[in-house]
C-alpha cells in the first residue's frame, strides 16, 4: 500500500511538471540547462570581466532571476551558473568570506559560481572551496563558496534574507516549528521570486523536513524559523519519504551540520556572528526523489 501510495504522488508530481520522470529513481534529475543567452563566449567574458562582472539587463535577469535583490554578494541571492538556483547564508572564517548553496548546484571543488550582484549584472562571484561528498541529499548537500574579495570590495557581501528577514542565530532544537525562505524558483502555480514557509517537524542530526510549497530554481535557499529568524538550514529538495520524513514534503541540510562540515560562522542580518555546539535530534537515512536545481 505504502509503494502504491508513493507512486501515485509521484506520477502527479511528474504531472504537474514537479519532477521529470527521470528523477524518480534518483536525486540530481531536476538540472535545467543554463540560460540559453550565457553562452560559451558570454561566459569567457565574465571570466575576464572579474569583479566588474557584466550588463546583461533588467529584462534578461528579471526572467532568469525573479524577485527581490538588493544588491552585492547576498543571502539568497540569485546563482545563474554552474546551474539556476538560490544561495543561502553568508559564512566566515575570520579571514574570508562565503557564500553558500547547495552541493548539487556545483559540480566541483573550484567550479566558478556566477551570480546577480545588482539589477542588471552578472559576475563570477567566486569559487566552490567545499562540497559535501556524494551526489547530494537531505543532510548532506552543500557547498561553500569563497567569496572574490575583490568582488567583496566592488559589490559588498548582504547577510541579510529579503523580504522574510534574517538569519540571527542558530536553531539546534528538534521541536516542531514554522520555517520560511525566500527562493528564486520558479514553476506552475508558484509566484516568481517569492517568500513561502511551512512547518518543520521533522529534525534529525543533519538533516531536516518540512511541508511547504518549492520550485526548481529554489535549491540552495535560506530557511530560518518563523519565529525568531534563526537559521534552520538550507532548501535542497524535495522528497517523498513516509518513513524518515513523515508528513513532509520538502528537505534540507541543517545548519548545525553545515556550520560543523565547513568550518566556518554564520554570519547574521546585524553583522554578528554565530557557532553551534550541534544538536542531539535523532539521525536517521533519508529517501528522495528529487532535488530543486533550476533555472533562476
Amino acid at each position: 500500500m505504502r509503494t502504491r501510495t508513493v507512486a501515485m504522488l509521484v506520477a502527479a508530481l511528474v504531472a504537474c511538471g514537479i519532477f521529470s520522470a527521470a528523477a524518480q529513481g534518483s536525486a540530481g534529475d531536476l538540472t535545467r540547462p543554463k540560460p540559453a543567452w550565457l553562452t560559451p563566449s558570454l561566459q569567457d567574458r565574465l571570466h575576464k570581466a572579474g569583479a566588474e562582472g557584466v550588463r546583461v539587463g533588467d529584462e534578461t535577469l528579471n526572467t532568469e532571476c525573479p524577485g527581490v535583490h538588493t544588491g552585492g554578494v547576498q543571502a539568497a541571492g540569485c546563482i545563474v551558473a554552474p546551474y539556476g538556483c538560490t544561495a543561502n547564508f553568508v559564512f566566515t572564517d575570520g579571514v574570508s568570506y562565503y557564500v553558500g548553496t547547495a552541493r548539487h548546484c556545483v559540480n566541483k571543488v573550484g567550479d566558478e559560481v556566477t551570480m546577480q550582484v545588482d539589477s542588471a549584472t552578472l559576475a563570477v562571484v567566486g569559487t566552490a572551496a567545499k562540497i559535501t561528498p556524494g551526489d547530494g541529499e537531505p543532510g548532506q548537500d552543500f557547498a561553500l563558496i569563497r567569496i572574490d574579495p575583490a568582488v567583496a570590495s566592488k559589490w559588498g557581501v548582504d547577510p541579510a534574507i529579503p523580504v522574510v528577514g534574517g538569519p540571527d542565530g542558530v536553531y539546534e532544537g528538534c521541536d516542531p516549528q514554522p520555517v520560511k525562505y525566500y527562493g528564486h524558483g520558479y514553476g506552475v502555480a508558484v509566484g516568481q521570486g517569492k517568500p513561502e514557509g511551512g512547518l518543520a517537524t521533522n529534525w534529525l542530526q543533519s538533516g531536516y523536513g518540512w511541508t511547504g510549497v518549492g520550485a526548481p530554481g529554489d535549491s540552495g535557499s535560506p530557511v530560518v524559523l518563523a519565529a525568531n529568524d534563526q537559521a534552520a538550514g538550507n532548501f535542497t529538495h524535495l522528497i517523498v519519504d513516509l518513513q524518515n520524513y513523515p508528513g513532509s514534503d520538502h528537505a534540507g541540510m541543517r545548519i548545525t551540520a553545515i556550520l560543523q562540515f565547513a568550518g566556518v560562522q554564520l554570519v547574521n542580518a546585524d553583522g554578528s556572528r554565530s557557532a553551534t555546539n550541534g544538536t542531539q535530534c535523532t539521525s536517521q537515512g533519508a529517501g528522495l526523489l528529487g532535488n530543486l536545481t533550476g533555472g533562476g
